[in-house]
């Protein structure tokens, strides 16, 4: 045990990781939800993602869907600009492996979505939904947000430095605009230091650093399993 634990520390550093398996880490992810409506036989379309934070679990605002684009709010000023397109596309990736056939195709959606007229001043996550799910007759729309994605060692002064995801994931029931889902995924991989004796217990789901998007997909996974569509 003793052979077993120095090797641990002297190949990771001391530093865990997250698990892929969403089952094995206990992820900083937040889930509400109301009265599901039938998605088994629902078409659902994911909006792409929106660059910016609606709400702040230290701050909570009431009905942020309704909240004017321009308001979204960017933290961390090194976001990359295409955040937004890779969590689209692994989202939509996810999205597959769930609901299949049901979900809109991501082209038709893209193509719909440039369709809209749009004023950041004056437009809300939640009326953007609702056009998009009336131009594709999707009763059910996906909104998602970026506010965080950072690379591992993408810090100047932390050049070992961690990568870093933060999303959210909002449904919108197009005919009504009420939101009756959400999830939430905020996390950075983080150095074990407390127990290596539970890093060992771990040591089946690997012992290595993240990229950003494996960190993403990780959340994506871990948020979508608290979402029933059947």
């Amino acid at each position: 045990m003793k052979k077993l634990i120095a090797s641990i520390l002297a190949f990771s550093g001391v530093w865990s990781m997250l698990a892929l398996d969403p089952d094995g880490c206990d992820a900083q992810t937040r889930t509400t939800h109301g009265n599901l409506p039938d998605l088994a036989v629902a078409q659902i379309a994911l909006m792409p993602f929106l660059t910016g934070q609606l709400e702040s679990p230290n701050a909570p605002i009431p009905k942020p869907l309704s909240k004017p684009l321009t308001l979204l709010v960017i933290d961390n000023r090194e976001l990359p600009v295409n955040a937004d397109q890779v969590m689209t596309r692994i989202v939509n990736a996810e999205l597959m492996q769930r609901v299949e056939e049901r979900l809109i195709s991501p082209d038709r959606v893209y193509d719909a979505y440039r369709t809209l007229t749009t004023d950041p001043a004056l437009d809300t996550p939640r009326q953007r939904a609702v056009r998009l799910g009336k131009v594709l007759d999707a009763p059910v729309v996906m909104v998602g947000t970026v506010w965080k994605y950072r690379e591992r060692g993408a810090l100047a002064d932390m050049p070992d430095s961690a990568a870093s995801v933060g999303f959210a994931l909002y449904l919108i029931d197009t005919n009504t605009g009420v939101r009756f889902w959400r999830g939430a995924f905020d996390e950075t991989q983080q150095a074990l230091t407390e127990d290596v004796v539970d890093g060992v217990k771990r040591l089946g789901m690997g012992l290595r650093w993240l990229s950003a998007e494996e960190l993403a997909r990780y959340g994506v996974k871990s948020v979508l399993r608290k979402l029933s569509f059947d």
